[in-house]
């Protein structure tokens, strides 16, 4: 999506749904990226143990 249809986007979310809601989406959003790194750096620990323990 272009950043210029983007705004219009979110100015038409925030008058459908409310602005807690919008809010509520950005922040489960925001924390879905954070939640798949930690994913990302527990699958590489897993992997760092195992060789060690060999």
């Amino acid at each position: 999506m272009p950043e210029t249809s983007l705004f219009p986007a979110v100015i038409d979310m925030i008058a459908n749904v409310g602005f807690p809601i919008f809010i509520s989406l950005v922040l489960l959003h925001r924390m879905e990226t954070k939640l798949d790194a930690v994913v990302k750096a527990l699958n590489e620990l897993t992997t760092v143990t195992a060789r060690r323990q060999q």
